[in-house]
């Protein structure tokens, strides 16, 4: 399994989705609140969102 990435190379992509009222607090960010910044335009530490199967979101049956 891949490492994900580090918090400088998350904030700079997620500096490319965000406007321009929402790179400050971007800037400052680190860690969880990165990660919850970006769940809202659905980009992820990995790169890959997490739904799976059309969005289902819940386990799989194996």
């Amino acid at each position: 399994m891949s490492h994900p990435e580090t918090d400088d190379l998350f904030r700079a992509r997620l500096l490319r989705v965000f406007g321009e009222e929402l790179r400050p607090f971007i800037r400052i960010a680190t860690g969880a609140e990165l990660d919850a910044m970006g769940r809202k335009y659905d980009r992820f530490r990995t790169g890959v969102p997490r739904k799976i199967m059309g969005g289902a979101t819940q386990n799989i049956p194996r």
